[in-house]
């Protein structure tokens, strides 16, 4: 079942962030506990990278080659990998084993170029089974436009949609903050996701991930206009802890 939508953009949004800096800390957030802009590579025994055919994405294959951090920038990239037969390959990655916390704001400040059946996702996920939220996912089908961005409450068997409209081939800041009884979803500091039932309240982690194809529930695979390589980049990740 799908509920109705919480919160729907009012039309595009012209903002692009002005800094690559994440917002200062306040009462509700009173300290950043990780900020990385991603000089140096993934230390895999503190983020998993995805390894294999996900359950979520059927058409799909994550590497962990596919995850790249080095030059102030994570890329997450999907393309023809020759060491996989040539198929479309994309990748993924957990910050389950750095950050895993009830409550918080998670901050990331990303782009990704336009290609048809390249999707991806940011998320919040418990550490066994539950409530998840996609605070920022573009399915693949999206992904020729590159302008719309959801954000999905998923408990049990009903999902909670809401969506925000801007150029996402530019960088832009996208912000949750969970605290009791309410999450909130931010594009550039306007809020566009509200959710205040079935909010969770046990510990969740960050994932980022792309992905080709279907998502499980909507998508189209790469054609002959899809670039021959495609990478959700991600300028910063920055995490607070509520107080």
């Amino acid at each position: 079942m799908c509920l109705a939508v919480l919160a729907v953009g009012a039309g595009p949004l012209a903002a692009q962030a002005a800094a690559s800096t994440p917002p200062p800390v306040s009462p509700t957030f009173p300290k950043r506990i990780f900020y990385r802009q991603f000089q140096l590579p993934l230390k895999p025994h503190t983020w998993t990278l995805y390894n294999g055919r996900p359950g979520c994405c059927p058409q799909s294959y994550w590497a962990p080659s596919h995850v790249v951090s080095k030059g102030g920038m994570l890329r997450i990239q999907t393309y023809k990998d020759p060491n996989y037969g040539g198929r479309w390959v994309s990748g993924g990655t957990s910050m389950a084993r750095l950050v895993s916390q009830t409550y918080g704001r998670w901050v990331i400040r990303f782009r990704m170029k336009r290609a048809k059946g390249v999707g991806m996702d940011v998320a919040l996920r418990p550490n066994g089974s539950g409530t998840v939220l996609d605070w920022a996912e573009e399915s693949s089908d999206k992904g020729a436009a590159r302008r719309v961005e959801t954000a999905t409450l998923h408990y049990g068997g009903t999902r909670v949609h809401a969506h925000v409209t801007a150029d996402f081939t530019k960088w832009h800041r996208m912000t949750v903050q969970w605290v009791p009884g309410d999450m909130t979803v931010r594009l550039d500091g306007h809020i566009w996701a509200h959710y205040t039932s079935h909010v969770p309240s046990s510990p969740m982690h960050m994932v980022m991930q792309t992905n080709v194809g279907s998502n499980g529930f909507t998508g189209v695979m790469p054609d002959s206009t899809t670039p021959s390589k495609v990478a959700l980049q991600v300028d910063y990740v920055a995490v607070y802890r509520y107080h």
